[in-house]
């Protein structure tokens, strides 16, 4: 082992607190619960691409000495090992660390537990996916080194973070490597609309529409903030030469999967449909319906980007069940940017970019993706309408045989609740208030309905900013929601 402390000291490695930084409350007191439990303790973090994991990680251990090695893209396991041993070289300030060669990752780690042997650490592996090359050699002798040196250092953190969630899942979690050896989960999500507001510091509408079109990808909202209007400064970073989001799909990839083709097909065949069943993906990829289609949707799923749904009366294996692309900013991609790839990277929208997109077909997309929204986000939904505490099942409702009868019936989201009512919703996305029309829609929609056990129906109008009067007149509709509900 290279011995080095009788020499040298390592300076105290701290990170800059972050006074802008916004939300993440229920994780920024579970990182301070783990930290304070006075025994050392691994962390996993795991989330999208640009969703805030370092700037989480960083802000919550920033009083902490920190050693952070972050893995590089496309690089294979020797020279993954030559660029931790290259920043350790930089943290103790002795270029030679930089000159040694390990065939082993013990190796590396054992020279790393020199430098945190005592005091209040965090070791910080960033990008996981890309330091362990998507093998599992890495946790395993991490492992090793764990049991025998980190561990003992009872103010040690280790944090592994990854932009890999079904890599952080299947070879970390759970690893019989590292099981039960004192580790603990936060996957990170995006902001939620609130969060999403005092990043942006804009209207509820405007917030909204940026929500629908990115998600609440924190990256990504920075890009939107800065000009007079959330919509000038999607096309400006969407439909210029070079734009930012241009060239984020494959970025995304890059992070999160490995170079598999499938994964791939999967995406763009989902992309040009609005749903498919597990039978036509097997269809168009030309492969058996068996494990490995199995592997490759359960990874897509776990990274955030599809979504496997079924009508709320089936279970996960009907036949019925549908994928479609789940990740907001994949939809708005393949929709808006991808189809005139090749104008955007000739410029022909620098001077003006918001001509590259039709504003009628984006505020129709976004109706599409206000829907989505409402299914996500069914808890709020529930709380708001005072039955968070009953027991329910949400979800859509469609089945074939009305589907050949009536193309594009769907019931948007209901509640099958165990206390023996039928909430089922209309959502409407409309910058204006909605009128009675929408009276004649639901109820042909209801009329096809099955409900052999006479619950009782609760009719619910979701949108944007609530009923005209004559359509609140009516009295049709038992509750409505409007946009400001989804801000409380």
């Amino acid at each position: 082992m290279y011995i080095w402390r009788e020499n040298y000291m390592i300076s105290n490695q701290l990170t800059e607190n972050n006074q802008y930084f916004i939300g993440r409350s229920f994780e920024l007191k579970r990182i301070e619960e783990i930290a304070n439990l006075g025994s050392a303790a691994t962390i996993v973090v795991y989330g999208r691409r640009r969703v805030g994991k370092t700037e989480l990680i960083e802000h919550a251990l920033h009083k902490r000495n920190l050693l952070k090695f972050e893995g590089l893209e496309g690089k294979n396991d020797q020279e993954q090992r030559e660029a931790v041993l290259y920043q350790l070289a930089k943290y103790i300030q002795d270029p030679k660390i930089s000159k040694l060669y390990f065939t082993k990752w013990v190796e590396v780690f054992e020279l790393i537990a020199e430098c945190i042997a005592e005091g209040e650490w965090t070791l910080y592996f960033e990008e996981l996916q890309w330091l362990a090359n998507y093998h599992d050699d890495f946790i395993s002798e991490l492992k090793y080194v764990w049991d025998n040196y980190y561990r003992h250092n009872s103010k040690l953190l280790m944090v592994l973070c990854g932009s890999s969630p079904s890599f952080m899942i299947n070879h970390v979690l759970k690893s019989r490597a590292l099981y039960n050896r004192s580790m603990y989960e936060i996957p990170l999500t995006e902001f939620n609309l609130q969060e999403s507001q005092q990043f942006l510091k804009k209207s509820q509408t405007e917030v909204l529409d940026a929500y629908l079109t990115v998600g609440g990808i924190p990256e990504y909202l920075k890009y939107l903030k800065y000009d007079s209007s959330i919509f000038l400064s999607l096309c400006k970073n969407s439909f210029r030469r070079g734009a930012p989001f241009v060239g984020e799909y494959e970025r995304i990839f890059v992070s999160s999967l490995a170079n598999n083709p499938h994964y791939h097909a999967i995406i763009q065949y989902l992309s040009k449909i609005k749903f498919a069943t597990r039978k036509e993906i097997t269809k168009h990829l030309k492969i058996s319906s068996g494990g490995y289609l199995s592997d490759l949707l359960r990874d897509l799923e776990m990274c955030g980007f599809i979504k496997m749904y079924t009508p709320y009366n089936l279970n996960d294996n009907s036949i019925l069940s549908r994928y479609c692309i789940h990740d907001n900013f994949l939809m708005f991609y393949f929709k808006f940017i991808k189809p005139i790839e090749s104008e955007i990277m000739n410029g022909d929208f620098n001077d003006s970019p918001t001509k590259a997109i039709n504003n009628e077909t984006y505020r129709q997309w976004l109706g599409y993706a206000f829907e989505r929204f409402c299914r996500k986000n069914h808890k709020l939904i529930a709380k708001k309408l005072g039955f968070e505490d009953v027991r329910y099942k949400s979800g859509t409702y469609f089945n074939r045989t009305l589907e050949k009868q009536m193309p594009g019936y769907q019931i948007d989201l209901l509640f099958a609740r165990e206390d023996k009512v039928f909430t089922i919703c209309e959502i409407k996305y409309s910058q204006a208030k909605t009128n009675t029309q929408v009276i004649d829609e639901f109820e042909k929609k209801l009329s096809h309905f099955p409900n052999p056990k006479k619950y009782t129906i609760q009719k619910v109008l979701i949108n944007l900013h609530g009923p005209m009067d004559g359509l609140m007149a009516r009295g049709y509709f038992d509750r409505f929601i409007k946009i400001e509900d989804f801000f409380e």
